[in-house]
């Protein structure tokens, strides 16, 4: 653990070319971006689903040029950039969110995250997962992320968007290993310190409020940011959204664990001065952990599954469903059919007892079609 982190953070209006360049080459330089000369790097957006930028849903493109430049520019010897989607198809490229072509335009190479992967010990869990392959080939990885809420972590963001090196259906897989909110913290944690990206930036010109990370309304929030540590960004984003810091599980999980920087310095704008008040937040679940303190250990699978179905469950809204299975497709537990009635209409039928609540099915969805509400634990 570093003791001191830094965290620039810069207004940036728009999305102009020269305008993000040119603000984060001032942030990479505040926030101590480390030495690329003659190294490979690997930039990883984040690219949820393949959708237009104007959606939200994925890291600018123009932010995503904006940190090649400046690679090139500080004399990286090969930039690669690569993410895998909740649902990877083998011609996945970023092309409708406009990644592909910036890739093209700025010569840098696109990974597919499908080919060759590489099987990793997951740091402090027993697990092992595939991970994409280009991580044996680059010296550093950059985590460049996108502002957003997320349903079932409340916001994502550098340390999150390191999830995507898991390739495919494999991330769904882990859902149902790791049901809970802190026991999901506690893997992308792993997977943080398994790889240790070398820095991070975010895209929050326009940001992600409400029912995110897919689904959720596009936020103008007029900023950039670039840090030195996953953690510091994560811990900047929290406090500009609104949330108490001890709330978001990945930060809890990595303050557990002894990484989070002993001291965070904003050397341009400080977070603590950017809180949004009226940000759309995902509303914190409060719920006692003192039974589960007692005798999770003993009985830890009953509890989990027991303790999940009290979350809120996902629902359907059956005039909007266009039938395109994404979220039977992704469902790690299961619990989703289409089922055909006697009137020959069709259904997504959702299974309360198998669903584990990880939201996947929310977060697939391309027409907003499943709601989560949470019903008892409406933030105060």
């Amino acid at each position: 653990m570093n003791s001191t982190a830094y965290v620039a953070i810069d207004r940036c209006e728009n999305y102009n070319q020269e305008q993000i360049f040119s603000c984060l080459k001032e942030l990479c330089e505040k926030a101590n971006m480390p030495d690329v000369r003659d190294r490979k790097v690997l930039v990883k957006p984040n690219i949820l689903s393949d959708a237009k930028p104007e959606n939200c849903i994925t890291t600018h493109p123009e932010v995503v040029r904006a940190v090649i430049r400046i690679l090139k520019e500080n004399g990286a010897s090969e930039i690669y950039v690569g993410d895998s989607p909740g649902l990877h198809n083998p011609g996945f490229c970023g092309k409708n969110c406009g990644i592909q072509d910036v890739c093209v335009q700025e010569g840098a190479i696109w990974c597919n995250f499908l080919q060759n992967p590489a099987t990793k010990r997951i740091n402090g869990t027993k697990t092992k997962l595939p991970m994409a392959g280009i991580l044996d080939e680059v010296d550093m990885v950059f985590s460049v992320c996108k502002f957003k809420t997320h349903t079932l972590m409340y916001s994502t963001g550098a340390t999150k968007n390191l999830f995507g090196l898991v390739p495919n259906l494999n991330k769904a897989v882990c859902h149902t290993k790791y049901p809970s909110k802190e026991s999901f913290a506690k893997l992308i944690v792993g997977i943080h310190e398994t790889i240790k990206p070398a820095f991070c930036i975010m895209d929050a010109i326009i940001g992600m409020e409400g029912a995110g990370p897919a689904n959720g309304k596009p936020r103008p929030i007029n900023i950039l940011l670039a840090s030195d540590s996953c953690y510091a960004m994560d811990t900047a984003e929290a406090l500009i959204m609104g949330y108490n810091v001890d709330d978001i599980p990945i930060l809890n999980e990595a303050r557990s664990r002894h990484l989070l920087p002993q001291n965070i310095e904003y050397p341009i704008l400080d977070a603590r001065n950017l809180v949004i008040e009226d940000f759309d937040r995902v509303p914190i679940s409060r719920k006692t952990r003192f039974i589960r303190s007692l005798v999770l250990p003993f009985f830890s699978t009953p509890i989990l599954k027991r303790k999940q179905r009290r979350e809120p469950a996902p629902q359907f809204n059956d005039k909007r469903c266009i039938r395109c299975l994404r979220c039977v497709n992704i469902c790690p537990a299961k619990a989703l059919e289409l089922k055909e009635e006697a009137d020959k209409t069709k259904h997504v039928v959702c299974d309360y007892k198998k669903c584990i609540r990880c939201y996947c099915c929310h977060e697939m969805c391309p027409v907003d079609a499943i709601t989560v509400h949470n019903r008892e634990n409406k933030e105060k």
